[in-house]
């Protein structure tokens, strides 16, 4: 820190938003993160309802492989 003072201030001023600006990218990564898994839910449980591939990648916005690929694994 006191090596971060000794810099110029724009300079310092930007090295000590860096870690903030990492924790704030990982709070969104972990948000889509999320979002992800609860799409994947959810159209898991519009393939056991017998729902149309085509209206779960509607609703979810899933990729038609991957609503394949859930398919599969819940008739394994």
């Amino acid at each position: 820190m006191q090596e971060v003072n000794k810099l110029d201030p724009e300079l310092a001023s930007k090295i000590m938003k860096l870690p903030i600006s990492y924790e704030e990218k990982g709070k969104e990564i972990g948000k889509e993160i999320g979002r992800n898994e609860e799409k994947r839910e959810i159209a898991k449980k519009m393939i056991l309802e017998g729902l149309s591939p085509n209206l779960i990648v509607k609703v979810t916005g899933l990729s038609h492989e991957d609503i394949k690929v859930l398919s599969e694994s819940i008739n394994n």
